[in-house]
């Protein structure tokens, strides 16, 4: 009976130590990323760098030197190298970028090669045209932003509603602004917000809260729909829900 004890004992204690084993090799099975197109376990090199930056201008000048600068709570990490584009002083990085596995619960970070020129050339012809406009957001991820657009904070700010004159000079002032920026080779889509109400929570935790709304399609049908967004949006302040901050 001992010697049975014994043994069993020693199962139960091979099998302790073999668990963690197991563990890791069962995570290491269901977790499998799939990466879009482009995206690297490493940074880019520099060629692939500058070959990226000639597909946008064949006269772009690259630096051969680099910048790694790391960042947020994901620690996404940056690399990137000075460069002319279209005559836009600006950046081609290889850009940090967290890839969910196929189970939603890990995250690894691969590299995508990205740049700042829409950015920078945006943010210069806004200062050029409309100087008490400003870009929304100015931190380094927002120079590379993966939504693939790019967004402009008007003067409209105040929480009102503005009237239909005063709409239609914030859209004729944005139109003016898009023209001049998508003459230019461009991969990202510029937005211009306004202040605008939106409707946030569920039942009795529902509320209002005095947002932004954004001006991005400049065709007749996106004027059309803007305009009747932003009077259905004004709307929600008679409604009778709470107006929180």
């Amino acid at each position: 009976m001992k010697k049975h004890k014994r043994k069993t004992g020693k199962i139960v204690f091979l099998v302790f130590l073999a668990l963690p084993v197991l563990l890791i090799l069962f995570f290491t099975a269901s977790c499998r990323y799939n990466p879009p197109e482009g995206y690297t376990k490493e940074h880019h090199t520099y060629g692939e760098i500058l070959a990226f930056a000639k597909s946008l201008d064949p006269d772009a000048v690259v630096s051969e030197n680099y910048t790694d600068t790391q960042i947020d709570a994901w620690n996404r990490r940056f690399r990137e190298w000075d460069a002319v584009i279209n005559g836009i002083e600006c950046h081609v990085s290889s850009v940090g970028d967290m890839v969910w596995d196929s189970t939603g619960e890990f995250a690894k970070q691969y590299y995508v090669i990205d740049t700042d020129y829409d950015y920078l050339l945006l943010q210069k012809i806004v200062s050029e045209k409309q100087p008490d406009w400003e870009m929304k957001y100015t931190d380094i991820a927002s120079r590379y932003n993966w939504n693939n657009f790019v967004i402009v904070q008007t003067s409209y700010t105040e929480k009102r509603k503005l009237s239909s004159d005063e709409l239609e000079t914030a859209w004729s002032q944005a139109f003016a602004v898009y023209q001049e920026y998508n003459a230019y080779p461009v991969r990202k889509k510029a937005k211009f917000s306004v202040a605008a109400p939106a409707e946030y929570g569920i039942e009795e935790n529902c509320h209002i809260k005095i947002t932004s709304d954004y001006m991005e399609d400049f065709s007749d049908q996106g004027k059309a729909k803007f305009f009747e967004n932003y009077e259905k949006a004004w709307d929600l302040i008679d409604s009778g829900l709470p107006i929180k901050e």
